[in-house]
């Protein structure tokens, strides 16, 4: 195959392709003193290891440590390393498993929101936010990541444009978006109907748009079944286990997770399914063992 759309397709031809759980729970559960993307520099065989027992489970797509490794972000959880510092070391780790496979793995370069909403920001501008993206983008394509993951969207204005900037940087380099859903059926968190987001971000030709994290896997199934009517494009679903209580507990079993997942796989709709936040390889494998019953989307 000439790129990396064109493999996956060919996968999505065939199987539902399984991507991996949530990187933070897993490396820093619940904590809140630690910022999950040092990990990959402070303990990178630790890393290493999830990446392996994730792909050993199922996983072909894996998520780089990179969610929180733009520059505005860094800064703001008072991190002194660089961007592309945090972004080498989680590439590095990402490749080493993948190399160290027989199996077909992708590493999906994780983008996440930033730091600002700027369809609402009023301390900053939309050049900053640009610039900003512009400096984690670059590092995850000189880094080797083999898709740009722009996901836990909560402005579809962001997503745009980092999608831009994807675009520029590395136009053959798929694309998957992923936002977050509001408790309303229909509606992302920011208010903007699933119909419209769909609408924006079809422009940037994605490898698949959905959703991730959101109010759990009952709350994001239902709102694939709406996705469904508006795009012919794969599907991305990466719910979370649900809220966490005051302890960070998550109240959805790895049972209650494969099982509702699975209804959704009957009906023939998802394409690319994994887990976020409170989910763990244990989630990565029972959804793997469910979905080689069935066929991915058409």
């Amino acid at each position: 195959m000439s790129n990396v759309k064109e493999q996956i397709q060919a996968i999505l031809s065939r199987h539902i392709i399984v991507k991996d759980a949530a990187i933070g729970t897993t490396l820093v559960g619940a904590r809140r003193d630690v910022v999950a993307d040092l990990v990959s520099i402070e303990e990178p065989e630790r890393v290493v290891a999830m990446y392996e027992t994730s792909i050993k489970a199922g996983a072909v797509i894996i998520t780089s440590n990179t969610f929180l490794a733009d520059p505005l972000m860094l800064a703001q959880c008072g991190v002194e390393r660089t961007t592309d510092e945090v972004v080498a070391a989680a590439l590095a780790v990402a490749r080493k498993a993948k190399e160290g496979s027989a199996k077909e793995v992708f590493i999906a370069g994780s983008i996440g929101p930033s730091t600002r909403n700027i369809s609402l920001a009023i301390d900053l501008k939309e050049e900053e936010l640009r610039a900003s993206y512009r400096t984690l983008i670059e590092a995850l394509d000189r880094e080797g990541a083999d898709i740009f993951l722009i996901e836990s969207i909560t402005d579809v204005r962001n997503a745009e444009i980092a999608a831009e900037l994807c675009r520029e940087i590395a136009p053959e380099k798929p694309i998957i978006f992923s936002a977050v859903l509001s408790k309303i059926g229909g509606l992302l968190i920011s208010g903007r109907s699933v119909e419209k987001y769909v609408e924006d971000v079809s422009k940037f030709e994605p490898l698949a748009i959905g959703f991730n994290c959101s109010h759990g896997v009952k709350n994001v199934v239902d709102n694939i079944e709406l996705l469904t009517r508006y795009t012919s494009l794969p599907t991305y679903a990466a719910p979370s286990a649900g809220i966490p209580d005051a302890k960070g507990r998550y109240a959805e079993t790895v049972k209650k997770h494969t099982e509702t997942l699975r209804a959704a796989a009957e009906r023939g709709l998802l394409s690319i399914v994994g887990g976020c936040c409170g989910t763990t390889v244990d989630y990565t494998r029972s959804i793997a063992q469910m979905v080689r019953h069935y066929k991915p989307r058409k």
